[in-house]
């Protein structure tokens, strides 16, 4: 009788396959997210949403053939409870690589999640599943745009923050995701930086590193050169109410009315991210919808 093989080690002789064109889309997907997909997040993008045996199944089968990877023994535990990740192995670095016409040398593939920082990646994914899913729900609006944390944190952008005292200071500015939305009809797409909050910083560190760098940044040639548009939103994603109130209170001192919209992982959903009043903007007492009314609706 063999013994069961555990998820982390890989077939010895891994049971022949032909890539399909979801396998394709897959780990095209797994790279268009900044490296990392859980399980639950590819079975909501491509297979049934339901927790099915298919997926895993599936997944497995890229595993073991060294499409993707999977936490190994010595890491498993720094996976979060309940959750299964997936990253390009060399094989889906090659095929994504050469979708694009590259080279796997100059290929820039996530060889490694980042352990300390998967919840907080993960987070991310999800917020921009949502996005997706509330833009598919609605036919007038497109997901336009998305630009991935890594980009922005390799080639950060700087402004120059003014201080009470003395010389301004020069800050960088490394937000989580950028992303636009379209809506028919409109001449210009809806702009929005993107914050998680997993209330691993105090206050005061959100102010200095946030919104003092932001509210210069939203309003600065170099954002312009950057995306091509004058105008955009941060978004802040936090853990909850109590949380948020704070945050939002310190982003109003600071002087980031108007600039900085705040809400609950709790709160989003595909029906609520976009249409309904469960964000809480910086300067006002009531939430409203991140996107105004068209004027058919106003």
């Amino acid at each position: 009788m063999s013994l069961r093989r555990v998820p982390y080690e890989r077939a010895k002789q891994p049971p022949p396959m032909r890539l399909t064109e979801r396998d394709y889309r897959i780990l095209e997907t797994i790279y268009a997210f900044d490296g990392v997909l859980s399980l639950k997040q590819i079975d909501q993008l491509f297979f049934s949403g339901q927790n099915r045996s298919q997926p895993r199944a599936r997944m497995r089968l890229l595993f073991d053939n060294g499409y993707v990877n999977a936490p190994s023994k010595t890491t498993i535990h720094r996976v979060p409870q309940g959750e299964s990740i997936y990253w390009l192995g060399r094989k889906g670095a090659e095929v994504v690589a050469g979708l694009q016409g590259e080279s796997l040398r100059r290929f820039p593939w996530r060889r490694q999640p980042r352990y300390a920082l998967l919840n907080h990646d993960l987070a991310i994914n999800d917020v921009r599943l949502t996005m997706m899913q509330a833009c598919q729900q609605d036919p007038t609006l497109s997901l336009s745009r998305w630009i991935p944390e890594s980009e922005l944190f390799a080639y950060p952008d700087t402004v120059a923050v003014p201080q009470p005292k003395g010389k301004p200071q020069q800050r960088q500015v490394r937000p989580d995701g950028f992303f636009a939305i379209q809506r028919q009809g409109d001449a210009h797409p809806f702009a929005y930086l993107l914050e998680m909050d997993m209330a691993t910083k105090d206050n005061p560190r959100f102010i200095r590193e946030k919104v003092e760098p932001g509210k210069v940044y939203l309003k600065s040639d170099t954002f312009h050169r950057r995306f091509g548009l004058r105008y955009g939103r941060y978004l802040v994603v936090t853990t909850g109410k109590r949380r948020l109130a704070n945050m939002k209170a310190e982003a109003e001192r600071a002087g980031g009315s108007g600039l900085f919209y705040f809400t609950t992982y709790q709160a989003i959903t595909p029906t609520t991210v976009l249409h309904q009043p469960i964000w809480h903007l910086a300067g006002e007492t009531i939430p409203r919808c991140i996107l105004p009314p068209t004027k058919a609706t106003a």
